[in-house]
């Protein structure tokens, strides 16, 4: 299993503060083959939003290893 990086942590922080963990890793799961497409929506409104976050969200769900080790945190913490 990967470690938490400092983006996790504040994911994971914020997602519990609203409820939302364990949907959240759900989500990460169930909708695996999505994450791809997510990305790639990400990627195409840059232009219109050109946010660093957004694109490290974009870059997060592209790798479908780390998403899984994400997923695997929220259900562990």
């Amino acid at each position: 299993m990967q470690t938490p990086s400092t983006n996790w942590i504040k994911w994971s922080d914020t997602f519990s503060r609203f409820g939302l963990k364990s949907l959240v890793g759900w989500f990460l799961e169930a909708g695996e083959p999505l994450t791809l497409v997510g990305a790639q929506l990400i990627y195409f409104g840059q232009p219109f939003y050109n946010n660093d976050k957004a694109m490290n969200l974009a870059a997060f769900l592209e790798d479908q290893e780390e998403t899984r080790a994400f997923a695997a945190f929220l259900r562990k913490e």
